[in-house]
């Protein structure tokens, strides 16, 4: 699928040390590994009586500096999340001086921010219990007030051209992750990376592995041969010189 570059921010939460946090206990923002990967955790434990919330942000530099493409990639496992209607929801934003980018990942769905309205894109697309690998293609080409983005969500193009274009003063470079629980106990969500730069980088897949490791493991056999051809000759000299000794003495 299609993956940021990472230009700007290639963040494996192999550590959280960079980033700063605003938990607001009983919920905290934790380094663990999970699924054997390494990842940040974020769980609102007894949130809901508080309408508390797991908290990170950091000021990752210049955001407008990547110019009219911006590129988000992340992924995620949520381990429990609830509704938007009920602010169980996780939160991504993403800043310049005079716009920001915000995602709502809910149980009910993908939303978008466009200044005005959390509009939902596709239906439903958020699971709960399994990885799921999000790109966002943010173009700025239009000024920050007509900010569109195509969004992936694994191999697959979800929707093309949707609205963004939350303007107004904010801190440029600012990044925030969190996980709300204000309904509902122990929403809790794994991030295994994020990345943020401008373009985006298409990997490469082996599809045809099987001929490949065949032809690897003849090239094996043919070295294997040509081994044994060269200890044949080793052995002829070794004869050839053992001759020339007897006829000496």
């Amino acid at each position: 699928m299609p993956i940021s570059n990472a230009s700007l921010l290639d963040e494996d939460f192999s550590a959280i040390d960079d980033w700063t946090s605003g938990d607001q206990a009983p919920a905290e923002s934790t380094q663990e590994t999970f699924d054997t990967e390494e990842t940040l955790c974020q769980d609102t434990n007894g949130s809901a009586a508080g309408n508390d919330y797991a908290y990170l942000y950091r000021d990752v530099g210049s955001i407008e500096g990547l110019g009219n493409t911006i590129t988000i990639s992340i992924k995620f496992y949520h381990d429990l999340i609830g509704t938007l209607t009920d602010a169980d929801y996780y939160w991504l934003y993403c800043f310049r001086s005079d716009w920001g980018f915000n995602a709502l990942f809910a149980s009910d769905g993908l939303f978008i921010y466009d200044g005005t309205t959390n509009n939902e894109v596709g239906v439903n697309l958020v699971q709960q219990d399994t990885w799921q690998k999000w790109t966002f293609v943010i173009d700025l080409s239009g000024g920050v007030d007509s900010a569109v983005c195509d969004i992936y969500l694994d191999d697959v193009l979800q929707a093309s051209d949707v609205d963004c274009s939350a303007t107004g003063s904010f801190t440029d470079g600012l990044i925030q992750l969190a996980q709300f629980g204000d309904t509902t106990d122990d929403q809790i969500t794994y991030a295994d990376y994020l990345k943020i730069g401008d373009d985006i980088v298409t990997p490469t897949v082996i599809s045809d592995s099987k001929i490949n490791i065949s032809d690897v493991f003849k090239s094996l056999d043919s070295a294997k041969i040509n081994i044994g051809d060269v200890w044949k000759d080793v052995v002829s000299i070794k004869q050839n010189i053992g001759d020339v000794w007897k006829t000496i003495f």
